[in-house]
């Protein structure tokens, strides 16, 4: 291949690769995209749920498949309704949005690259990065985006090596419930997981299950079936293909290392999906955002040690929040195995103001938050 530098090379081309390469294109930084897929919309989930709002990244509103304006959370007696502002997004067309929009004048993309190892100097610093080819690719900056992968965060020791995961599987079915209304399902009544059950364009919606539990990860798709027959989703859904689409993300414990000499870690590499219901794009966005400004600052003063500003921005805007979650996510753990917890919970929920709901579920809330209305 050319031996050719860059300012920053980005291994991993999902959502936070291209927000980041986005973003470094529109400061007109030379940039290296790599990924190991062919196809960059070949994605395991087709939609997700968020609390994003879209203008706060100049998205187009195109990736939105539904705007959400009421969540409802089921345990197996009880269910609790919030007013809400959040949207389901077209994760495909998401993704085909922000490869449109990169400024290809200043990022290149390569497909089929599977980067296996690195070079580092005496300090530290990555020299090079190596493909399952022997091919070298050079840059001043290193981003791991690799997602559960970790290609890079788990060789330098900032994620671990086999963490601990959620699975999840879902069918797209006909809907004839609310448009604007998505569902939530926790407890044993629901297998011993949880649910979804996220409305899209055309009469269509997403229903699906997920567990943190290994017994129950083999057995998702037997307990998302299982699902169909409850009454309520029966009565809004009808399955009508057998295609299951499935996808995994790390539960691990909460990473305040993120940077390592010249090495930037974004999105699911260092766990930054928020642990209570998997909101995952709003926050790793705001990484990539983040990851960019300091990556700029650093390039523009050829300092380097400046790229740890991204993860002190992190640390203090996130820690807190994150940690109060990784701790509710592991009560839910543990509620879900338990019908009668799950109704104190929502009961529990059921004292709260709307706008406290919204907060507690995803996962931006405080000490206070938690336990006053």
């Amino acid at each position: 291949m050319e031996n050719k530098s860059y300012d920053v090379i980005i291994v991993g081309a999902g959502g936070a690769g291209l927000m980041l390469a986005r973003e470094l294109g529109l400061k007109k930084r030379k940039v290296l995209l790599l990924e190991r897929k062919m196809d960059l919309l070949n994605l395991s989930f087709k939609t997700l749920g968020s609390f994003m709002n879209i203008k706060e990244f100049n998205l187009s509103p195109e990736v939105v498949a539904a705007d959400i304006n009421t969540m409802t959370l089921y345990s197996k007696n009880i269910k609790c309704s919030a007013v809400t502002k959040a949207c389901i997004l077209d994760k495909e067309y998401l993704h085909k949005h922000l490869i449109d929009i990169i400024d290809k004048n200043y990022v290149d993309i390569q497909t089929g690259i599977s980067i296996k190892s690195y070079s580092a100097d005496a300090n530290g610093n990555l020299t090079d990065i190596i493909d399952d080819n022997g091919n070298k690719y050079r840059a001043t900056c290193y981003v791991d985006a690799t997602g559960l992968s970790g290609v890079l965060s788990k060789q330098k020791g900032l994620q671990d090596k086999k963490p601990d995961v959620a699975v999840g599987v879902e069918y797209n079915v006909k809907y004839k419930g609310r448009t604007d209304e998505a569902h939530l399902y926790l407890g044993n009544h629901y297998e011993g997981g949880y649910g979804w059950l996220f409305p899209l364009k055309n009469n269509r919606a997403i229903l699906g299950f997920g567990s943190f539990d290994n017994l129950v990860i083999n057995e998702l798709k037997l307990r998302l079936n299982k699902m169909l027959a409850i009454p309520h989703i029966a009565a809004i859904v009808e399955k009508d293909n057998d295609t299951a689409e499935g996808g995994i993300l790390p539960i691990t414990d909460v990473k305040t290392k993120v940077v390592q000499n010249n090495l930037i870690c974004v999105g699911d590499s260092v766990s930054q999906v928020n642990p209570v219901v998997g909101e995952g794009y709003k926050f790793i966005f705001r990484a990539a955002v983040m990851a960019a400004n300091a990556i700029e600052k650093a390039l523009s003063q050829n300092n380097i040690a400046l790229l740890t500003e991204y993860e002190q921005q992190w640390n203090k805007q996130y820690y807190n929040y994150y940690r109060k979650a990784k701790r509710m996510q592991q009560a839910l753990m543990d509620y879900s195995k338990s019908d009668s917890k799950v109704d104190f919970g929502m009961l529990f929920l059921k004292t709260k103001r709307d706008k406290t709901i919204t907060k507690i579920i995803s996962g931006e809330f405080t000490k206070r938050e938690a336990y006053l209305p």
